[in-house]
């Protein structure tokens, strides 16, 4: 009798954990099908020129560009990237260099900053106070990523000797997401642990003070990830937050009460992996979505890519949309969907960029393309093909910078300008070796 409980309760235990299995699998083939949003048949995106951002280090590849347009000036650009100085060694030999345009994107200037490390992002306030992350040590790379803040008071034409560095703990951080709204800017970063687990912090800057630690998100063991926070119109940060075996959450920081809410989930389907998912929030008082935040991310499974998906909240982060894909391509040839960003104009026009191979039959070749929404992410456009020139990453000149970097960065550029265009960054091989591109888009 003893011994037949014991195997009852083995074959039992074993039945339990066999269905756990298949419903864990079931779930996952479930959660990879997703539905696409509405398609809008009207083509109101117009694509202007492709312009190429020239670099002083001629020759090396440019790539993992960030943008900010400046709030009430419509000529103001500010632009970030890292000089890769070894397609050897992409990894550890990347050199910062920030770079303004005074003209709408036609012409830029380059500051070569001489910090060695990774993830550059800038921001510009309506003050034109403007700040710029980075992650790495000054004169060579030394594999250590302290926090670095750059801060200028001039929108990124000079830039103050007086630097902010904060160590972290081991390893450091990985990654910075920097965004600015009235008169403070926010940045989220990944800090490490000693056991090499990972928090995501939460810093600010209010009326051009140092930037200091707000909210912690404790990892708790596991190795977090996150995106760039996204503020509302009350001044409300979003901190979203991913674990790659869990689920997708936010959480609410009230810089009023310096409060932390506790997690509002965003998606149970933690699916990233083609470049930083990226977060927004709609504030613009002429929009018909004020304070609606919107949650972008290229997706892959495995060495497959499932395009581009959204969630989106309409309550201030409390509840969320099931995740749909936006990319409604004509061809039925596997998505490339890589790099995902997103961007919001004082209309409340929604505009997604990505890099995928929809031009190229062949699908070795990549181009840039964007895709809009006019009614809150209920409906998208067609992607319209934003690069003029196909180019395939994989080339001598671009060396082992092609592997690390296919898209042309792990992330890449777009803001809204004041005038509601848009405005995009990224990093292309048209002429052999990963070089910066912007174009403006206007919509109709």
């Amino acid at each position: 009798m003893k011994q037949f409980s014991i195997n009852y309760i083995i074959t039992l235990y074993l039945l339990i954990f066999s269905l756990s299995s298949i419903a864990s699998i079931l779930e996952a083939q479930i959660s990879d099908d997703i539905s696409k949003v509405k398609l809008d048949v009207r083509n109101d995106a117009i694509i202007g020129k492709n312009i190429a951002i020239k670099s002083k280090f001629f020759g090396l590849p440019v790539v993992e560009p960030s943008i900010s347009a400046h709030p009430n000036n419509n000529n103001h650009l500010l632009a970030a990237a890292m000089i890769v100085t070894d397609i050897n060694r992409p990894y550890a030999s990347c050199r910062l260099s920030s770079f303004v345009s005074k003209d709408g994107g036609n012409n830029w200037s380059e500051t070569a900053h001489n910090y060695w490390g990774y993830d550059p992002w800038v921001a510009i306030l309506p003050s034109g106070n403007a700040a710029l992350s980075w992650l790495g040590t000054p004169n060579s790379f030394r594999h250590s990523f302290p926090l670095k803040i750059f801060t200028s008071n001039n929108g990124g034409d000079t830039w103050s000797n007086n630097i902010q560095s904060f160590n972290g703990f081991g390893h450091g951080h990985d990654g910075t997401k920097l965004v600015g709204y009235k008169t403070s800017f926010y940045l989220t970063t990944v800090r490490f642990n000693g056991d090499m687990s990972a928090d995501v912090v939460l810093y600010e800057s209010k009326n051009n003070n140092v930037f200091k630690e707000v909210a912690l998100i404790k990892g708790e063991g596991l190795r977090l990830n996150f995106c760039e926070p996204a503020i509302l119109n009350n001044g409300t940060v979003v901190i979203p937050t991913l674990h790659n075996s869990s689920k997708i959450w936010v959480n609410l920081y009230n810089p009023k009460t310096r409060q932390l809410s506790g997690k509002k989930k965003v998606s149970k389907n933690p699916k990233v992996g083609r470049g930083y998912p990226r977060m927004v929030a709609d504030v613009g008082l002429n929009s018909r979505f004020i304070n609606r935040i919107y949650f972008v991310r290229a997706v892959a499974s495995g060495t497959s890519s499932r395009g581009i998906w959204i969630n989106y909240s309409k309550d201030n982060g409390e509840t969320w949309t099931e995740e749909k894909r936006i990319d409604h391509f004509e061809t039925d040839w596997l998505s490339k969907a890589n790099v995902a960003s997103v961007a919001i104009n004082k209309d409340g026009v929604i505009g997604v960029s990505w890099v995928d191979s929809q031009h190229d039959k062949n699908q070795k070749a990549y181009d840039v393309y964007l895709a809009i929404s006019k009614d809150g992410g209920e409906s998208f456009q067609k992607p319209i093909r934003v690069t003029n020139v196909s180019s395939n990453p994989r080339t001598k000149k671009n060396g082992d910078v092609a592997n690390k970097f296919i898209g042309g960065g792990h992330y890449l550029g777009l803001t809204a300008k004041a005038n509601g265009s848009f405005q995009l960054i990224w990093s292309d091989s048209r002429d052999e070796v990963f070089q910066l591109q912007t174009c403006n888009v206007t919509i109709k």
